[in-house]
C-alpha cells in the first residue's frame, strides 16, 4: 500500500545559528563598547570557508512554509509534475526517491493540511488511472484478480513483478532485497511477454 508521511522542516542553517557567536567581546553588563562597533555587530556562521555573516532574507524558511513529504514509493518525474500542479504548491525538490521538500506560501491564503491533502488525493488519483490503464482490455474476472495479488504483494514486498498471459494466469515475481536473481527472473518475464504476449504490472509501473 502506497503511503505518505509528511515532517515540518527545519532550516538547517538557524538550527547552525544556535551555535553560532557574535564577532567581538562577550560583553557583561558592566562592559563598554563604542557604538559604532555596537551597531556593527550581527550573527554570523562559521563555515569552513570563513565566518559568514547572516541575514533573514537568506533563511529559505523566511519565505516558504517547508514540509517534507516521505512515500513509500519512487518519487518519478511524473508524480512530481502532479505534485508541483496542487494549487498552494510554491515550491518542489525532490531530494531523494522517498523524499520531496515542498513549499507552501506563507500569506496565509492556503492552509498546510489543505494542500497536502490535496497532494496525497492527486497522487492516488493518479495511481488510480495508471491502474486503470494497466488493467485495461482484461476481463472483468482477470483484472478483479490482478488486482488482488497486486494489494496482496504490495502489503507485503517493496519490489514485485505480475505478468498477466494471453489465457489469464499469471506468473509472479516478488522480493524485499532486489538481486541479481530477481533482476534475472524479471528479464525472463519480460521476454516472455515479447514472445508469447499478455501485460507485465510492476511496482514501478
Amino acid at each position: 500500500m502506497r503511503k505518505i508521511v509528511w515532517e515540518k522542516w527545519k532550516d538547517p542553517l538557524l538550527n547552525n545559528l544556535q551555535e553560532t557567536e557574535w564577532p567581538g567581546y562577550d560583553l557583561d553588563e558592566d562592559d563598554q563598547v563604542s557604538p559604532v562597533f555596537a551597531a556593527k555587530r550581527q550573527p554570523v556562521l562559521f563555515t569552513p570557508f570563513g565566518a559568514l555573516s547572516v541575514h533573514d532574507h537568506i533563511y529559505a524558511s523566511s519565505n516558504f512554509d517547508f514540509w517534507l513529504m516521505h512515500t513509500n514509493f519512487n518519487i518519478t518525474e511524473d508524480v512530481a509534475h502532479i505534485v508541483e500542479e496542487v494549487e498552494g504548491v510554491e515550491t518542489l525538490e525532490v531530494m531523494t526517491r522517498y523524499r520531496a521538500r515542498i513549499g507552501m506560501p506563507k500569506s496565509g491564503l492556503f492552509q498546510p493540511r489543505d494542500v497536502m491533502n490535496a497532494v496525497e488525493n492527486k497522487i492516488k488519483e493518479f495511481f488510480l488511472n495508471c491502474q486503470n490503464y494497466l488493467l485495461h482490455g482484461l476481463s472483468v474476472d482477470v483484472a478483479e484478480k490482478v488486482i488482488e495479488a497486486k494489494n496482496n504483494l504490495a502489503d507485503k514486498f517493496t519490489s514485485w513483478s505480475i505478468l498477466v498471459l494471453p489465457n489469464g494466469n499469471m506468473e509472479i515475481l516478488c522480493t524485499n532485497d532486489v538481486d541479481k536473481e530477481y533482476v534475472n527472473k524479471l528479464a525472463v518475464l519480460k521476454e516472455t511477454q515479447e514472445t508469447v504476449g499478455g501485460r507485465l504490472i510492476t511496482s514501478e509501473s
